[in-house]
């Protein structure tokens, strides 16, 4: 087995004291070498060092029957161990408590493990994802170019705040994508009636996301457009009176009837006659409801 380098190797040997509750004591660490050997001396040897001829690090000695009792207290589970472990669990839920992490790892590896050592863990994972979140950012700009590039014809929009640019400082305000493809098919072949909604983004990134979507033959959702937008930005209903004011517009029944639970209560016998005026053809069925 090869390694990029002597930390990759490291991680690696670390990581794999972790899966199998191995102890094992480092006995030679430098820019080219890794000596380990079982902490209670069993036949377990693994030599890692420099690889001349094909490059990178390779283990170059390996006697892995391992004798041993579980390593309960385990030196080689280290902070960054850890939080290779955890990175992808806390990517999806960052709520999760450090009390947590450290019950996780005695249930799942038998290794006891401390509290602060699960909180440095933590805090390290949660910088990391908070810088790579922030350099995406700086990729958006060369993303809207490459959706120009690939997609011809295509409408891709990312605008900057005004205020940072006052600023001397480039922010990410805005981005509205419409695809060539989606457009001229809503165009060609699809009723001309579409549904806007928005709903707020409750991540890191605040904001809201606006979607524009139509139904095609068979009453499936059609995706014509979407944007991401400031989350101050003025509601749905002064945009449509802003760009196509004489556009004729309902409201969607289904946010109807869960504002109107939230308020007065659910009831089926109100849903009931909602839905009823709902379909109703004609205005004066809907009042005799």
């Amino acid at each position: 087995m090869t390694f990029k380098d002597i930390p990759e190797a490291r991680k690696v040997i670390n990581l794999y004291c972790l899966a199998n509750c191995y102890g094992l004591k480092q006995l030679k660490s430098d820019s080219i070498r890794l000596r380990y050997r079982c902490e209670v001396g069993c036949p377990f040897v693994c030599l890692i060092s420099e690889d001349k001829n094909g490059g990178g690090i390779k283990i170059k000695t390996l006697k892995s029957k391992h004798k041993y009792n579980p390593a309960y207290d385990n030196p080689r589970i280290d902070k960054n161990t850890i939080a290779e472990y955890f990175k992808n669990k806390l990517q999806e839920n960052p709520m999760i408590k450090v009390k947590e992490m450290k019950i996780t790892l005695k249930n799942t590896f038998n290794i006891n493990v401390s509290h602060a050592k699960c909180k440095r863990a933590k805090r390290m994972i949660l910088e990391s994802l908070a810088s790579s979140f922030t350099n995406e950012y700086n990729k958006i700009e060369a993303y809207a170019n490459e959706l120009r590039l690939s997609n011809p014809g295509s409408d891709v929009i990312v605008t900057l705040s005004k205020d940072a640019l006052a600023e001397g400082k480039r922010r990410f305000s805005m981005m509205y994508i419409c695809f060539h493809a989606l457009k001229m098919g809503f165009k060609s072949g699809l009723r001309p009636f579409i549904g806007l909604d928005g709903t707020f983004l409750k991540g890191k990134a605040k904001g809201q996301l606006l979607v524009v979507v139509a139904l095609d033959s068979v009453n499936h959702f059609y995706p014509i457009a979407w944007a991401v937008v400031d989350k101050e930005t003025k509601g749905l209903i002064e945009a449509v009176q802003a760009v196509v004011p004489n556009a004729h517009h309902r409201y969607c029944v289904r946010h109807i009837e869960a504002n109107w639970c939230r308020r007065w209560g659910a009831g089926n016998l109100k849903k009931k006659y909602l839905w009823w005026c709902a379909w109703s053809s004609y205005e004066k069925t809907s009042r005799i409801i």
